[in-house]
């Protein structure tokens, strides 16, 4: 675990210090791929499939917000479908609008959710999106899921009844025709049990996995996902039976179990959270009493390691290298230590006066030394001469 935490926080400390390059790789990456499963379900315009076009696109949503990564996938849509037939451009244009006008309008930052929505579905595990919008998104993001199923269940009709529209713009352009391919349209796209019943099932479970993991209760996010997983698994096999969808029992069981395992991995760097050093604080201003309940969140320190070279394998020329580098080295030590040598005497030198006449000041200071200790001499002797005379004149 010590060693997972510690992983966890080096990846943090990365992604914190190269945001801006790993925001423009994922945006480019996911734009990519979305052009590409776009061209290879209805690519009927030739134009845009070919790789420097999507390469080109790719680059520029990369640069750009979100939003854009969005709107370039719904015109390149709209453009196939132009190929294809009118009344499919058309319809398609008057859903994408109706999802801007009534949604993302508002809240932008939420359409990237539309595209790993409908993306899910087409790599087959689209049970990964309900669990995930209710952890990491807020209640309203299930709007986003709910025309992300929408315009896959479109596209995956279109796609699999080509022939029709095809047929029918090469043929009858007539009103008649053209009522009876919308009529198509809307019964096999809008009018679908399969459809509505996952719609239903997958926003009751991003609508609960939401309520759960907002409730202040001890391992919120684990009882989310679980109920979640469950919902999602039970919901879809009623679903299954109700309007005869044609699922695998299967595919729907694993396909739930691995979102929920998906989810687990996402919590452990998203929100783990230490339960055993729970704190209740008490406090309280002129107007509320406040209660509140503090969780740590589980971390640590990542070490400093530093990896000191002690031993190396050498080739025999390597450490004849070695030994000419070394006498260089010694040779250049012994040229300083001898140039320094030099400079500190001719310092002493320069510090101090010359040899005669430092001779010639040590002599004249001896003799007016050797001058003063006679003068004390005499005096003495004088006075005790003078003593003397004294003592017998008396």
């Amino acid at each position: 675990m010590a060693t997972l935490l510690e992983l966890k926080q080096i990846l943090k400390s990365y992604y914190v210090k190269f945001e801006f390059y790993i925001t423009l790789v994922w945006k480019f990456f996911l734009t990519l791929i979305t052009l590409n499963v776009i061209n290879s379900e209805i690519g009927c315009q030739e134009a845009l499939t070919s790789p420097i076009i999507v390469l080109m696109c790719s680059l520029l949503c990369a640069i750009l917000p979100q939003v854009f990564i969005v709107i370039l996938s719904c015109l390149f849509v709209v453009a196939h479908l132009w190929a294809l037939s009118m009344e499919t451009a058309v319809i398609a244009l008057a859903v994408f609008l109706i999802m801007y006008l009534l949604y993302y309008r508002f809240s932008p930052n939420d359409a990237i959710v539309l595209i790993l929505t409908a993306l899910c579905f087409g790599i087959h595990i689209p049970y990964v999106m309900p669990i995930a919008v209710g952890l990491f998104g807020s209640v309203y993001s299930v709007v986003s899921v709910i025309f992300g199923i929408v315009v896959y269940y479109y596209l995956n009709y279109i796609s699999d009844n080509t022939s029709i529209f095809i047929s029918g713009t090469s043929g009858d352009d007539s009103s008649a025709a053209v009522i009876s391919r919308v009529q198509s349209i809307v019964d096999g796209v809008f009018a679908s049990k399969v459809m509505i019943s996952v719609i239903v099932v997958f926003a009751i479970t991003t609508i609960l996995v939401y309520i759960l993991r907002r409730l202040s209760i001890n391992y919120s996010w684990d009882v989310a996902i679980v109920t979640g997983t469950l919902t999602l698994m039970i919901g879809t096999l009623v679903a299954n039976v109700v309007s005869n969808a044609g699922f695998s029992v299967a595919g729907v069981i694993i396909g739930s179990l691995f979102a929920g395992l998906l989810m687990k991995g996402l919590e452990f760097f998203a929100f783990n959270l230490d339960y055993k050093r729970i704190e209740n604080v008490q406090f309280e201003d002129d107007d509320y009493y406040y209660y509140v309940k503090a969780i740590p969140k589980v971390a640590v320190a990542t070490p400093d390691r530093k990896v000191k070279q002690i031993n190396r394998a050498t080739t025999p020329h390597t450490e004849e290298r070695d030994e000419r580098r070394d006498k260089v080295v010694s040779k250049t030590h012994g040229q300083a230590t001898r140039t320094a040598a030099s400079s500190s005497a001719s310092h002493m030198q320069h510090s101090r006066p010359s040899g005669s006449s430092y001779g010639r000041t040590q002599q004249t200071r001896s003799r007016t030394a050797n001058s003063h200790v006679t003068n004390g001499r005499q005096t003495r002797s004088n006075a005790g001469t003078g003593s003397q005379r004294s003592n017998r004149s008396e």
